[in-house]
Parts: structure tokens; sequence; C-alpha cells
């Protein structure tokens, strides 16, 4: 349960594997700067320090004319040596004109995480005698971006959507059927995102064990990998009884499986499923933007909750 459970377990060995793989197509003085990055950081800021880093080699293989006729795990140590802050500059290019192949153009938030990561990585470089000197310093600092306010679904939005569910829920049998009879699922789920405010993502990792209606908790593996107890209003409290008592069993079938949210193949629903569920719901309310899970998230509660800060009910 928690962070020790098995999911997060193998979710951390599939990540750790993932920057063994890109490690096995970097040169080899690459490695200690990755290895030092799953030292330092938590497991998925490493990986995406490692295929950003991935990146910035698929560039020198495009534009660098000493690394054209070569792999990428060839690319010598002079080359990276030889780099100035022109180089840097053309880079932000490469990314800016989309030549990295991303299919849509870079965006300002997403330009500066890489552009951290480039600073992070030569910074190493520099400081461990690798190169002569880091060629970030004097390159063109990218253009600063501001976070745009996400639109928060409103108490109305909020209603209508656990609304489109319920009405999955007292719909004629062969609708249910159809639905493969996830109603009291789907509703626990849309409940606890809008009202605990958590990520899709940790959603997705939470175990049975992990719900205690003894103290009207729920045990939550927040980014970064650290636990937080977050208490569970009636709403929530009633819903999830609801549905571990009377569907969850249906969707297990036997099956021993860890998960609290289970699909309809009897294992854990997954992160996409989830994101999916919602598009469904929301469609089905008829709401004008798109249901993305961050607009059900309230950034007022990312922080330490207390029992009385989530007694809202949807």
């Amino acid at each position: 349960m928690g962070k020790d459970s098995r999911y997060y377990m193998n979710s951390k060995k599939e990540k750790l594997l993932s920057i063994e793989e890109i490690k096995r197509l970097l040169p080899k003085c690459i490695a200690s700067y990755l290895d030092s990055c799953v030292l330092k950081y938590q497991i998925n800021t490493a990986v995406a320090y490692a295929k950003d880093v991935k990146l910035f080699f698929d560039f020198l293989k495009a534009r660098n004319p000493r690394c054209k006729s070569i792999e990428i795990k060839e690319i010598p140590l002079e080359v990276l040596s030889a780099l100035n802050a022109e180089d840097i500059n053309e880079f932000q290019k490469f990314m800016v004109m989309n030549e990295g192949g991303s299919g849509h153009m870079v965006s300002n938030r997403t330009m500066a995480r890489k552009m951290a990561t480039l600073r992070n990585f030569f910074g190493y470089m520099a400081d461990k005698g690798f190169i002569p000197e880091d060629p970030t310093i004097k390159a063109d600092k990218n253009r600063k971006y501001t976070e745009n306010d996400i639109k928060r679904l409103d108490i109305d939005e909020a209603k209508r959507l656990i609304t489109a569910v319920e009405e999955t829920k007292l719909a004629t049998k062969r609708s249910v059927a159809r639905s493969g009879n996830t109603a009291k699922r789907d509703l626990a789920i849309v409940i606890l995102l809008l009202n605990l405010s958590i990520r899709v993502s940790e959603c997705a990792g939470l175990d049975l064990s992990d719900v205690n209606f003894e103290d009207n908790t729920i045990k939550v593996v927040r980014k970064g990998g650290k636990e937080a107890i977050l208490y569970m209003n009636e709403k929530i409290r009633n819903t999830m009884r609801d549905y571990i008592k009377n569907e969850r069993p249906l969707l297990v079938n036997g099956a021993k499986e860890e998960a609290l949210f289970i699909s309809l193949k009897k294992n854990r629903l997954s992160v996409r499923s989830i994101q999916d569920m919602l598009k469904k719901y929301g469609d089905g309310a008829m709401l004008t933007d798109r249901v993305h899970p961050h607009k059900l998230r309230n950034p007022n509660l990312n922080k330490i909750q207390t029992f009385r800060q989530q007694m809202r009910l949807y």
C-alpha cells in the first residue's frame, strides 16, 4: 500500500529501465550524469532529464557536421567540448521550428524546461571536468513564460458532470450492460477527483488497502513520491463504499488485484482510461470545453488538507 505498493515499485522499475535504455543510445561519457540524476531527483524528473538529453544528441546528429556520419552513441566528447553559445541558440531554434519531430510547436514552458535540463547537464559536465566550460552560460535566454490559468469547472459544471455519471447508474439494464457496469466506479472516481484535488495518476495508483473507512481517510502517493493522508467527506465515503461493496467485486470477479479502481479486464484502471472516461462523461454533460483532469483539481487543496477544507459536497 502507498508508495511501497507493488504498483509504485513496478512503475519505478519500468522508469529505471527506460533510463537504462536511453543510456545505451548515448555516448558512455553521459552515463554518469544520468546516474547522478537518478540519485538526486525523483524518478519522473530523472526520466524527463534523460529524454531531454537524448533529444539534444538527436539535434547534434541532425545538425553537427561531425556527427552526421556516426551513430549517436559514438559521438566523441570532443564534440561537446567544442560547443559554444551559438550551438545552444541553434538548438533552441531547432526546437521552435519543430525540427525535433514532436508534431507541434514547442511552447515557452516546454522550451524553458528543456533549457533547464541543458543547463543542468552542461553544468555537471563542466564541474566534473568532462568539458572545459559550460556553453549554456552565454546562450540566449529563452522568453519567460507565464502559466496560463486553467479554467476550472464551476459548481454548476461539476454538478452536470456528476449528473451525467449518475444517469448512467440509473440507466436501463440494457444500457448498463452495454456500458460495462462501471457507473459506480466512474462516479467514485469523479467525486474523488472533484473533492480531494488529486491527480489522475494518483487516483490510478490507489490500492483498496489505501481506503480506511474507520478513520475516513485515503492514503495517496503525491507527485514526488510523498504520501499524504486525505480525509473523506460524506459524499466521498458513501460513493466509495457503494462502489467497493456493490461493483468492485463484480469487476474483479475473483481475480487477486490490489488496485482500488478496476478495469473491465480485471486489472488496474490506467491513467489513459480514466482520462477517456472523463471525456466521455464531459461530452455527455455537454460541457463547452473538453473535461481535462486538471479542470477538476482545486489548486488550493494541493497542500496538506484538513477535514474542514474537504467538506465541499458536489
